[in-house]
């Protein structure tokens, strides 16, 4: 697994690579935290701010690296506990990509929303969440199979790729 970063550029009207306020996003993840009888650890804080500050989809390793820059104190392990406890939380969002393995980024909004990676250049796009509702709902109905399309990227070329290297070969 690399460490690379995993960036998000902006889709129709979905948010791109935008950083957050990290005491904010701290206040509001320690109040869901305190709800719950849990504490807002020195990891969490730190994966918290490493998250809010980029705004970016960042793969696991890339994580562990910021948050030893933060605090060295905190175990690469308690690093993938944290994801872990903040995706079950609902405040971090995770994507299987080719690139990296997992991407995290902070969640926005209520619903999950959907993602698409460039097979070349390997950028990963924020989709609308009911983007395949209708396909979800057929292969429901006709299957009985229910679609998490929110855990893995739809793969094909970004915008910048298709003007390099158009489906079909011709050049734009």
């Amino acid at each position: 697994m690399t460490s690379e970063v995993v960036r998000r550029p902006a889709g129709d009207g979905v948010a791109g690579a935008v950083a957050v306020d990290p005491a904010t996003t701290i206040e509001r993840v320690g109040a869901l935290l305190r709800a719950r009888g849990e504490r807002m650890t020195r990891a969490r804080r730190a994966v918290l701010t490493v998250l809010a500050c980029h705004g970016e989809h960042l793969g696991a390793e890339e994580i562990v690296g910021r948050v030893a820059a933060l605090d060295a104190g905190v175990h690469r392990a308690t690093v993938y506990r944290t994801l872990d406890a903040l995706a079950d939380l609902g405040v971090v969002q995770h994507v299987h990509v080719r690139r990296t393995g997992t991407a995290y980024h902070l969640a926005h909004g209520g619903r999950e929303h959907l993602h698409a990676e460039c097979r070349r250049c390997g950028a990963v796009q924020d989709l609308p969440g009911d983007l395949l509702d209708d396909v979800a709902r057929t292969v429901l109905e006709r299957d009985g199979f229910t679609v998490e399309p929110t855990h893995v990227a739809l793969s094909g070329l970004c915008a910048a790729c298709t003007t390099v290297d158009p489906p079909g070969g011709h050049a734009r």
